[in-house]
């Protein structure tokens, strides 16, 4: 999730241009509505697929999981499907202003009123994406739900911001966002996608840091990890310039219960790499980011 984009090649497009989902035609705000009113009716929970036209891992999401027996009769079974192109509909640019979204595909489970269960990013396996699946519908049974609140109001966020996502209008002066934030609090649902939505670092990052845990229990895990990595990244640079690999190397370790250890070690591999040598900054390599 991270700053700059591979853009998936027509081959391979045209070779998987189906879509294995159960997509609108268009995906408006009214058929957003009508898909809550299923999962009401149906009493299902949603699943919603955040990608675009272009990204490679939403298409192998596409040609080789949702295809898939064992995933399709969980997702037929218990879920009310959604799709939207983020580059293309409205409604997929508010469900990503909504939630901070900024890698793709990004996948969002939720109740038919709209609370989120867990959200989750990149591409998933087969093993990976049916467990996820069972762990929503685990944690709705239980009645486990992340902090943000059920609906989409454009009123609940400052102007740069929805203009961020509504219209790309992305380069936003720090002075700007800082005059919003400084007087809010880092755990508040805005200002958390303020700031890993438009990756907002500066003195911003030691607060996310520290407050990472909670982060991850109210807002979800996977829309903390991705930014606590660009934070990491960025302190690598200054712990470079103190020579302070052992400084550095504590630093992870204090952020590691946040990743799964199949993450971890990737994450730590390629921040430690070369520590002092290398001034790089890494992608994530299961998502894609949008370049406007």
């Amino acid at each position: 999730m991270k700053r700059f984009i591979k853009i998936a090649s027509a081959i391979l497009l045209l070779a998987c241009p189906s879509i294995a989902l159960k997509a609108q035609t268009q995906s408006t705000e009214e058929s957003w509505e009508q898909a809550k009113k299923q999962a009401q009716t149906e009493k299902k929970l949603i699943f919603v697929d955040l990608y675009f036209t272009g990204c490679a891992p939403c298409a192998q999401m596409d040609k080789e999981v949702f295809p898939d027996p064992k995933v399709k009769a969980v997702l037929d079974a218990d879920f009310v499907t959604f799709k939207s192109d983020i580059l293309k509909e409205e409604i997929g640019k508010k469900l990503c202003m909504k939630y901070g979204v900024t890698g793709f595909p990004t996948f969002l489970f939720m109740n038919a009123e709209g609370k989120v269960i867990d959200i989750a990013a990149g591409f998933q396996s087969v093993e990976q994406f049916t467990v996820l699946l069972q762990n929503a519908k685990d944690a709705a049974k239980k009645g486990k739900f992340k902090k943000y609140s059920p609906q989409i109001n454009e009123k609940d966020y400052p102007d740069f911001y929805v203009q961020a996502y509504m219209a790309g209008k992305r380069n936003v002066p720090f002075d700007v966002i800082d005059t919003y934030l400084k007087s809010k609090e880092v755990t508040d649902e805005v200002s958390f996608v303020i700031i890993t939505g438009l990756r907002v670092g500066k003195q911003y990052d030691d607060a996310f840091l520290f407050s990472s845990k909670k982060l991850a229990q109210d807002y979800g895990r996977a829309s903390v990890t991705g930014h606590v990595f660009t934070i990491l990244q960025r302190k690598k640079i200054e712990f470079e310039k103190k020579n302070d690999l052992k400084g550095f190397k504590e630093l992870l370790n204090d952020s590691k219960e946040l990743f799964t250890p199949e993450e971890y070690t990737k994450y730590e591999g390629i921040l430690l790499k070369d520590f002092d040598v290398e001034k790089v900054v890494t992608k994530n390599p299961n998502t894609e980011k949008v370049v406007k």
